[in-house]
C-alpha cells in the first residue's frame, strides 16, 4: 500500500456517514446510566418520573402547567402523568388546582417542597459532577454540547415523524 492509497482510505472513511444507530445507542446508554445514578439519590417520596415533572417545570420556568401539556412534554400518556401527579401531590411537591379557563381541567402548581425536592436531587449528584469535571475534557464537552442541543431540538420539533 502506498502513502497515497492510505490517505485515500482515510479520506473515504471520514466521508462515510456516521453510524447513527451507534450514536443514538450511546445517548440512550448515557441516559440510562444517569437515570440509575439519580434514582439511587432521589429524596424520599420522589420517583424518577416525579423528578422529571419537577425538573421540566423548573427548567422551563413554569410555576403552573396543565397535565396534558406535561404529558406531551415528557412523551407519556395522560394516564401516566396523572398517576405521577397524584403521587407528587400526596408528597406535597405540587398542588392540583382547578383550571380557571377550563371548568373540567386542572393546573399543576409547584410548591416550595417541590422546588426543594428537585434541588435536593440535583445536590445529590454533586459527587458525580465533581468527579466528572475533574476527569473529563470539559473543553470538548463545551464544543459538542451545542450540537447535542441542536439534535435535541431537532428531535423535539419532529416528534411526529
Amino acid at each position: 500500500m502506498t502513502i497515497c492509497s492510505a490517505y485515500d482510505d482515510t479520506r473515504r472513511m471520514s466521508e462515510r456517514p456516521p453510524d447513527l444507530n451507534a450514536f443514538f445507542t450511546d445517548i440512550a446508554i448515557i441516559d440510562q446510566l444517569v437515570d440509575a445514578f439519580l434514582v439511587r439519590r432521589l429524596p424520599r417520596g420522589l420517583s424518577l418520573a416525579g423528578f422529571g415533572v419537577l425538573n421540566h417545570m423548573v427548567r422551563m420556568g413554569q410555576e403552573t402547567a396543565s397535565p396534558a401539556a406535561l404529558a406531551r412534554a415528557l412523551q407519556v400518556t395522560r394516564g401516566a402523568v396523572t398517576g405521577v401527579l397524584r403521587k407528587l401531590s400526596a408528597e406535597g411537591f405540587i398542588t392540583l388546582e382547578p383550571d380557571p379557563n377550563d371548568g373540567r381541567g386542572k393546573k399543576v402548581r409547584l410548591t416550595p417542597g417541590g422546588f426543594a425536592a428537585r434541588q435536593a436531587a440535583l445536590d445529590a449528584t454533586a459527587p458525580l459532577v465533581a468527579r466528572f469535571e475533574s476527569e473529563m475534557d470539559l473543553a470538548a464537552i463545551r464544543r459538542i454540547h451545542p450540537e447535542l442541543r441542536r439534535i435535541r431540538e431537532y428531535l423535539d420539533n419532529n416528534r411526529d415523524l
